[in-house]
């Protein structure tokens, strides 16, 4: 059976159920009271026509008795037996008449009709067929009376009479079954007509409400008809009604709810394709591109250049000018980029469209279509390097940032467009492994060299883990006396399967992802803890860690470093931090606030690897720094018989601003004589001592401090 999908239907199907059981219900009511009725008024018939029939029957007998007690009161007065039988016999010939007797005025019967009356003289309350003395009484369907007979106002005797009325009744009784079966009849047949014709009615009804129901739900199927043209893809749906009701005013309100999905979905559309902070293409379109120029090169048999971007050092724009200033500078960059490609008309040979995306963060992606050589798509990555090259002015600062680019060509490099997507990542990753602000184009053996990158960063997170790291200590000696002042805390990987892991292969790495900053607290929590035992030993023993560049610029380092030593107790001035010459002078505004409150907390601030940065020395009067390392490559080449004017002039320049030098890398007897002749302070090197475990750095303090006491 089909189901009732109308909602004009189902209403209608409702209203017919409510309507039927309504219309039982009074059908059942009618019958019943007509029923009632028709057996009150064919009862109350019979009653009122038995009770006309019995008073007429009385008065018959009446007549009867008064017109035989009128013949029978001058016999009777006489004591004419022979008369009175005569009369009595005509009277008793006639019809339903059971007796008729006649007494004296002592109740004495007198005459019974018969010749012989035998029962002559016995008393009226003897005889049984005469039931007492009452006037006028019914025993069953037979009347009884007793007629006094009077002659001059002086009654002379009585007769008494019965007539049975048996058939008469039974006559009656036949014509009342007879009326009442009429009247069943008669019912039964009103009945039908009541049924046929609430019957008729009731279709009638449900008919006219189907019909009003249809006209009331039309525009409400129509609403619903547009709904699922809509919901099927039928944009041409328009859902206003004229109409001023409650449906006009929800097809109108329908339509602005369809106007309104549609803008969003136009709004929805272009952020799924559209990058909302450069305003360009993002990573989806990308791909979606991607795929369509690469089916579009295989059929035309053509080669399709993909040009990696990524800006270098924007975490730090981000970490010391804020994010709303990175965000600057990528709408910056992503304009001077398009501007760029405009210019040299690198678009979408279909389409017409810029070939250029952020594929997120700071990084975007161009396609170079149909290029004939590949030194073309070179040309164009030289041209994007020298354009984000120049120096970015925001909000009246000036910013240097510069990019690392890979390139891919296809079918050369991959015939996917995962494929080659990830292969212009990794020539780019080994564009700034190689020194930044450079393009690469991808090679085979750049992917062992990603292999290698993501497996000594996966081996560091498990190292932490597991405990695989330790800190080796390499002693720092007063150049005035050879007794040892400081160390300086190494990191070193105990690998278990590769055993030690040279620190030239992971620190790198470390320094540039996000392990940088897990990393740092681990050295600094075991440095501090070493430092803290050697303080019973050795009171004023200093450790160094080295901190990397990007640390200066990370809230959570600082706060950190600042708690731990105030948390831990560590003693003013026993613990230094070493910061490369480069990573200051880079950042030298956003690193001042703080290195003062590492120096306020007591920590010792140095430069290491000092001569190195090529800069001017200018920031060291701005930072409050206590002294420099000298780097190993100036150091390496002190002889006696060479030219010691450099180091003396890093020397002589720390002395006057009352800082305090350490020479690093000295390997030999020379160059100790030297650095010590030329007025360092401290010194550092293989020739001095050599890194070395907590467990042995521990037993040569005690050596020396028992050398010194003695």
């Amino acid at each position: 059976m089909k189901p009732l999908r109308s909602l004009a239907d189902r209403l209608t199907l409702s209203f017919a159920l409510v309507a039927c059981v309504l219309v039982a219900v009074l059908m059942l009511i009618l019958l019943s009271a007509f029923g009632r009725f028709n057996q009150f008024t064919t009862e109350s018939g019979q009653r009122h026509l038995s009770e006309v029939l019995r008073t007429q029957l009385e008065q018959d007998a009446v007549l009867l008795a008064d017109t035989l007690s009128a013949q029978l009161d001058i016999p009777l007065y006489h004591l004419d037996l022979s008369e009175m039988g005569k009369q009595l016999r005509q009277v008793q010939a006639q019809p339903g008449l059971d007796y008729v007797l006649l007494f004296d005025h002592e109740h004495k019967l007198v005459h019974d009709g018969s010749e012989a009356v035998p029962d002559y003289g016995r008393s009226l309350a003897s005889l049984q067929q005469v039931p007492g003395n009452a006037e006028q009484v019914w025993v069953g369907s037979t009347l009884h009376l007793l007629k006094p007979i009077a002659v001059s106002s002086q009654t002379i005797g009585h007769l008494a009479l019965a007539v049975d009325f048996t058939r008469a009744l039974e006559n009656l009784t036949e014509h009342s079954n007879a009326i009442s079966a009429e009247a069943a009849q008669k019912q039964q047949q009103l009945a039908g007509q009541l049924v046929m014709g609430s019957g008729t009615l009731l279709l009638l009804a449900l008919l006219f409400t189907w019909l009003f129901c249809r006209r009331l739900f039309r525009p409400l199927h129509q609403l619903a008809d547009k709904s699922l043209r809509y919901g099927e893809g039928d944009k041409s749906v328009n859902f206003g009604m004229t109409q001023q009701d409650e449906l006009g005013q929800l097809g109108n309100a329908l339509e602005q709810m369809r106007r309104s999905l549609e803008q969003s979905h136009h709004q929805t559309s272009q952020l799924a394709y559209l990058d909302n902070l450069t305003q360009l293409p993002n990573r989806h379109w990308f791909q979606q591109s991607l795929e369509r120029l690469l089916q579009y090169a295989e059929r035309n048999g053509q080669r399709l250049g993909v040009v990696f971007i990524d800006l270098d050092h924007f975490k730090e724009v981000n970490d010391t000018a804020g994010h709303d200033m990175g965000d600057l500078l990528l709408f910056e960059a992503a304009a001077r980029l398009r501007n760029l490609l405009l210019e040299l008309d690198v678009c979408d040979p279909e389409t017409g469209e810029v070939l250029l995306a952020r594929l997120g963060g700071d990084e975007f992606v161009t396609l170079y279509p149909a290029p004939e050589r590949s030194d073309q798509v070179a040309e164009l990555a030289g041209k994007v390097a020298a354009t984000l090259d120049q120096p970015f002015l925001i909000d009246g600062r000036y910013f240097n940032i510069s990019s690392s680019i890979g390139i891919t060509l296809y079918p050369d490099d991959g015939i996917s467009s995962s494929e080659i997507l990830k292969n212009a990542d990794i020539a780019m990753y080994a564009a700034k492994q190689s020194g930044r602000n450079q393009y690469a184009f991808f090679s085979p053996q750049m992917n062992q060299a990603l292999s290698e990158r993501l497996e000594i960063l996966q081996g560091v997170r498990k190292a932490l883990a597991e405990s695989q790291f330790h800190l080796e200590y390499q002693p720092v000696i007063d150049l005035r006396n050879g007794r040892i002042r400081a160390a300086e805390a190494l990191l070193r990987w105990n690998h278990p399967e590769q055993g030690l892991i040279s620190p030239a292969r992971f620190i790198p790495l470390i320094e540039d992802s996000d392990l940088m900053e897990p990393v740092t607290r681990w050295v600094a929590h075991q440095a501090i803890h070493d430092l803290l035992e050697l303080q019973t030993l050795y009171p004023g023993f200093v450790i160094s860690i080295n901190i990397s560049g990007a640390a200066l610029h990370q809230a959570s380092t600082r706060e950190f470093l600042t708690d731990l030593i105030q948390a831990q107790g560590v003693p003013p001035h026993c613990l230094s931090i070493e910061l490369t010459e480069t990573s200051m002078i880079r950042h030298l505004d956003d690193c001042r606030d703080t290195l003062a409150q590492w120096k306020n907390a007591g920590i010792n601030i140095w430069i290491d690897d000092f001569g190195t940065g090529y800069s001017s020395l200018s920031y060291l009067h701005q930072l409050p720094i206590d002294g420099l390392k000298i780097d190993r490559s100036f150091i390496r080449e002190l002889r006696p018989e060479s030219d010691h004017s450099l180091v003396e002039s890093i020397v002589t320049l720390a002395r006057s601003m009352k800082l305090k030098t350490v020479a690093e890398g000295i390997e030999t007897d020379s160059q100790l004589a030297c650095i010590t002749a030329l007025g360092s302070h401290y010194g550092q090197g293989f020739g001095l001592y050599r890194p070395m475990r907590y467990s042995s750095l521990k037993p040569l303090l005690e050596q020396q401090c028992t050398e010194t006491s003695s």
